[in-house]
């Protein structure tokens, strides 16, 4: 009986003392001799002996007791649609094997390897920026690129759904597990199994939480070529709340990913986050033509 990749590769992510970077080692070592999850014996004296240095990574961390639990979360997966991407797989970027070595998926799983640009803003935008986030998806996705956002209220959920409104495409990056995930009514016109993906790097069953939401960001920015922010509050307002946008962009700046951000002026009442992201390397940019200039970085 041979291994099933994707199930070996679920039942390393469910266990317990496999963390991140246990995952990229398991996924280094594999590549660096060249091998393939269905090469390796079942046995651990059988794998100890063709395979050492893979041995002594995984010893001690499968443990009997988690694979019947296991392998229902795993048929579970199977029955909701939803697909595991994972090193080596034909759709998993390479370059995301630091940031996320295992992905849940839903949807057109190719849309990965896509020419992508995250639009960001925040929830409370103003009409203009609803305006602007919506002819802004509508002409990126005429130039066949796909919007990348996250799926909440204000800009992402208008860049999404501009996206599609333009027969283009969008992807879905969720901060909680992809079981989590409802779909919000204004899609129901939409072919969300067509244009639609949806991506988390988290247990599928895990609930919202402010810390994933920051370690998500990251995901975000890898799986652009470019992001662009509509409306952003500061980093931190009087209260001492920080701004999503303001984390998000700000980390796509010391990913060197070019972030491309609304001109203060072309908006009714200037967003201070947008002053302050230009001031740290973002480009200012007017959205009646700045379309080309987004797209020559791509």
């Amino acid at each position: 009986m041979s291994i099933n990749r994707d199930y070996f590769w679920f039942r390393l992510f469910k266990t317990r003392g496999i963390d991140t970077k246990l995952l990229v080692s398991i996924a280094k070592t594999l590549e660096a001799e060249n091998l393939r999850p269905e090469m390796l014996p079942l046995n651990q004296n059988d794998l100890s002996a063709q395979f050492p240095k893979l041995a002594k990574i995984l010893k001690g961390e499968i443990r009997e007791e988690d694979r019947d639990n296991v392998s229902a979360a795993y048929e579970q997966l199977k029955d909701h649609g939803i697909n595991i991407i994972y090193p080596s797989h034909p759709n998993f970027p390479p370059h995301l094997l630091e940031i996320a070595p295992i992905l849940f998926v839903k949807g057109q799983q190719k849309r990965l390897m896509s020419d992508s640009v995250t639009i960001v803003g925040a929830r409370d935008v103003s009409d203009k920026g609803i305006r602007i986030t919506k002819n802004l998806a509508g002409e990126l996705v005429g130039k066949g690129i796909n919007i990348v956002s996250g799926y909440a209220e204000g800009v992402d959920l208008e860049a999404h759904l501009g996206a599609l409104a333009a027969r283009g495409t969008t992807t879905i990056v969720l901060s909680e597990g992809i079981k989590q995930l409802r779909q919000k009514s204004a899609f129901k016109q939409f072919n969300w199994d067509r244009d639609v993906l949806v991506v988390s790097q988290f247990d599928p069953d895990t609930e919202w939480s402010a810390w994933d939401a920051l370690e998500r960001n990251q995901l975000v920015c890898a799986l652009s070529k470019a992001m662009v922010v509509i409306e952003s509050g500061p980093e931190r307002d009087t209260q001492g709340k920080m701004s999503g946008t303001f984390i998000t962009a700000k980390a796509a700046l010391d990913l060197n990913l070019p972030v491309f951000v609304v001109n203060p002026n072309c908006l009714d009442n200037t967003p201070k986050g947008n002053v302050d992201l230009i001031a740290l390397g973002g480009y200012s940019f007017d959205p009646i033509n700045g379309v080309e200039r987004i797209a020559k970085h791509l």
